[in-house]
């Protein structure tokens, strides 16, 4: 067993990247509804038109009552103008969270490595440079998403050590996997990570 522990049956210094920018999209958010991408190119100029219209009304509510209080009117001014911005505010956040999706350094998988354990037990190891959610796709040689198994490492837990431990292989056996970080794929430039059980 001490040799075991000291035995590398994979080391890897950096994994890359085998899906595209669509693929990334696909994983982090659903297609944008028609509607949405029709009203789009004005959502800029929203803030303006609902304020005017909310002013018009609240202002318009005002003379009928005969409010000529400068308080009022200041208060209506702010309040159609804080429900004008309301649209604009979150399509910028959204905007920003679509663009947060993107793959970076950060969430690269480094260091990965696979020890054996016992005959036919595995650890399999990575580090990332921030806090991410680790999920490898394993299984036997030619790995496919159908054929594949999926470990999630670490509990669910958004980590920068990363540890996931596969039971059951078969020696002579050779075995598949990539790694999942943030929304993106990785593997062996353009391959997946391959072994053969021993």
């Amino acid at each position: 067993m001490a040799d075991l522990a000291l035995t590398y049956f994979v080391t890897i210094n950096e994994l890359t990247a085998h899906n595209t920018g669509a693929t990334q999209e696909e994983v982090a958010q659903a297609a944008p509804s028609p509607l949405a991408a029709l009203l789009e190119p004005y959502i800029p100029y929203t803030p303006f038109v609902l304020f005017g219209l909310l002013f018009t009304v609240a202002f318009g509510l005002l003379v009928v009552n005969r409010v000529k209080n400068l308080k009022n009117i200041t208060a209506a001014m702010i309040l159609a103008l804080v429900t004008a911005s309301i649209p604009t505010v979150i399509s910028y956040v959204s905007m920003g969270s679509r663009q947060a999706v993107n793959a970076g350094p950060d969430e690269i998988p480094r260091e990965v490595r696979v020890v054996p354990d016992s005959p036919s037990t595995i650890t399999i190891s990575w580090h990332t440079d921030a806090p991410h959610t680790g999920v490898v796709r394993f299984g036997v040689a030619s790995l496919t998403p159908q054929t594949a198994r999926m470990y999630v490492a670490n509990d669910r837990t958004k980590v920068t050590d990363h540890t996931i431990r596969v039971t059951g292989l078969k020696k002579g056996k050779s075995y598949e996997f990539e790694i999942l970080s943030g929304t993106t794929w990785y593997d062996n430039a353009g391959t997946p990570i391959k072994f053969t059980e021993k």
